[in-house]
């Protein structure tokens, strides 16, 4: 089927309002660039959005113009349309209403996401001495969501929204103290996910688990073999070893964390050198760098939601005592009764590393795929695309990767291939946003 203006449109306003979310005026002196775009969308641009649009070889791209291009790819798969539209028959003058419709859609979603924590169901439930409190809502296979250590659940609002039709969600604040005030053990967070399948009254489960959250539900599936039936790791932090390929971010941490975990008296100046960064520093004059660094800053309005684990210094010794312990535990080796595993990463990640450690990847059998042009945080920038990729992977997880019916945005990188690396750029121009934190060894 021809590809109408409409659907070129859908594409950019997704484009658009990502990028514009991150520094509101990138597109007063840039354009966007397509290849072969239908006819009549440059002035459709113009009218909805104010943006220029240029017909160039995809030679001449941007990473926002690649975005751009592999969304026009597969707007079957995700299409964010809102009702009201006519394809075809919007005239000059017109598209300003047409998107007047898509913003309130989006708008629409994210007042859904944001209300979810406050719709869903509250239960409790006790062991090892404590309570632990858990939300569940909807019918349907179990989905539990494992947050990283230090976060709140509010982190899977956006993604929670879209996974919910069809499925029983729980998910629940990471653990940070034992009754007597010592930090959660890894041990404990295993516990936690037993704990909430025994309230539930379920024998299994599938598992989405975020950043740090990857190593504990990878540990539970190992020490529960056939407890979880799939397993999605999303963003995974994990241990590096020597070999490995490890991120500034994870490498700054680390080092941070452990000397606060040794010398608690530390996090007080700590704190002050990882979170004194100040404002994102002004986008490179250069074109190709700033789509990079446009499309790799943290998304904005959620500063209390990411430094949570950072609050306070005593915040930010339990962390450290936690993460620390986390990353002094080895990964799981392979097993018998571990679950199909899907591995999803992000090119612009600056948190973690997007390839998978090489203890991890004998049990991926080639299912890792990297999210183009996205970061740490694509559950809440991209809900619609990683849900869609969850869903088909959850629904049929001896299938493998689901590369035929996944997004374009995704790249799908073979298990025995190094994954590629992003063209790097000045550390200098990096916005480094890991949970709310700044890591003072930046250049």
């Amino acid at each position: 089927m021809p590809e109408t203006i409409e659907s070129f449109l859908c594409a950019v306003h997704r484009t658009y309002t990502e990028v514009t979310r991150r520094q509101a005026g990138y597109f007063t002196t840039r354009p966007l660039r397509a290849a072969g775009p239908p006819a009549g969308a440059a002035a459709a641009v113009s009218d909805a959005f104010g943006v220029a649009l240029k017909t160039t070889d995809p030679a001449a791209f941007t990473a926002v113009d690649e975005l751009l291009d592999r969304r026009r790819a597969r707007q079957d798969v995700v299409d964010d349309v809102a009702p009201g539209g006519t394809p075809g028959r919007v005239t000059a003058g017109g598209w300003r209403d047409w998107r007047r419709r898509q913003d309130r859609h989006v708008a629409l979603r994210a007042a859904r996401a944001a209300h979810l924590g406050r719709s869903l169901d509250r239960h409790a439930v006790r062991h090892a001495g404590r309570g632990l409190r858990y939300r569940a809502g909807g019918q349907g296979p179990l989905l539990v969501l494992v947050t990283a250590l230090g976060h709140t659940d509010e982190i899977w609002y956006p993604l929670a929204e879209q996974l919910l039709p069809g499925r029983r969600l729980v998910m629940w604040d990471a653990g940070e103290t034992t009754p007597a005030g010592r930090p959660w053990p890894l041990d404990g967070q295993v516990a936690d996910i037993e704990a909430v399948l025994a309230a539930e009254g379920a024998d299994s489960c599938d598992v989405v688990a975020w950043c740090s959250g990857a190593q504990i539900a990878l540990e539970y599936a190992h020490s529960r073999p056939c407890a979880v039936r799939a397993l999605v790791l999303l963003h995974g932090s994990y241990p590096r070893a020597a070999g490995d390929a490890c991120s500034d971010y994870e490498r700054s941490l680390g080092a941070v964390c452990a000397s606060v975990a040794a010398h608690p008296g530390r996090a007080p100046r700590a704190l002050r050198m990882l979170t004194g960064g100040g404002p994102p520093q002004p986008l490179p004059a250069d074109e190709q760098r700033a789509a990079v660094e446009v499309l790799a800053r943290a998304p904005a309005g959620l500063e209390s939601v990411l430094r949570h684990p950072f609050r306070d210094p005593d915040a930010l010794v339990r962390y450290s005592r936690q993460l620390t312990e986390l990353w002094q535990r080895p990964l799981p080796g392979p097993g018998s009764g571990l679950p199909p595993l899907l591995s999803l990463a992000a090119d612009l990640d600056r948190v973690a590393a997007p390839e998978p450690p090489a203890a991890l990847t004998p049990l991926l059998a080639g299912r890792h795929g990297e999210l183009v042009g996205a970061t740490h945080y694509s559950m809440i920038d991209r809900p619609e695309v990683v849900a869609t990729v969850c869903g088909a992977f959850l629904d049929d997880p001896p299938g493998g990767a689901p590369v035929a019916a996944g997004p374009a945005e995704i790249r799908w990188v073979p298990v025995d291939d190094p994954c590629p690396v992003p063209t790097p750029t000045s550390s200098a121009s990096r916005t480094y946003v890991h949970e709310g934190m700044t890591p003072s060894t930046r250049k």
